[in-house]
């Protein structure tokens, strides 16, 4: 179950977001994001949190520009992508599967031959070369 921040916490967000002048800046870079997409963004990813019972405070969180560093390819998300994928793999590793390893198991017995048909087989007449 992923936590998302209240609406209360998002307006104190970017009340921290605000400069002097009134302007919102993106908490990643400083850009000026004022009238642009906004996207308030879990400082650690949520997929790497193991204990949800805990609520999100505002320190949990932080008010990024959507194009400047939140969506882009080398911004917040594809690096989140990167470290919760990374983690999937060690906690695999650490559970014993290995990267392309077959999963042992008991398996199928020795199937016992086939029987022979009770009568032979028959090829019907328009199958048959030789009568043509």
């Amino acid at each position: 179950m992923r936590r998302e921040f209240t609406r209360a916490q998002k307006v104190t967000m970017i009340k921290r977001a605000l400069d002097g002048n009134g302007r919102i800046l993106c908490e990643g870079c400083g850009l000026n994001i004022t009238g642009k997409a906004i996207e308030f963004d879990h400082i650690i990813p949520e997929a790497l949190i193991v204990d949800k019972s805990a609520g999100l405070e505002i320190s949990d969180g932080r008010v990024l520009g959507r194009d400047c560093c939140h969506r882009q390819p080398s911004g917040k998300t594809a690096t989140d992508l990167a470290d919760i994928a990374e983690a999937k793999r060690r906690e695999a590793k650490h559970f014993g599967i290995r990267p392309g390893q077959r999963l042992k198991g008991a398996g199928f017995g020795l199937s016992q031959p086939q029987r022979s048909a009770s009568r032979p087989l028959v090829k019907p007449a328009a199958w048959r070369r030789d009568e043509h």
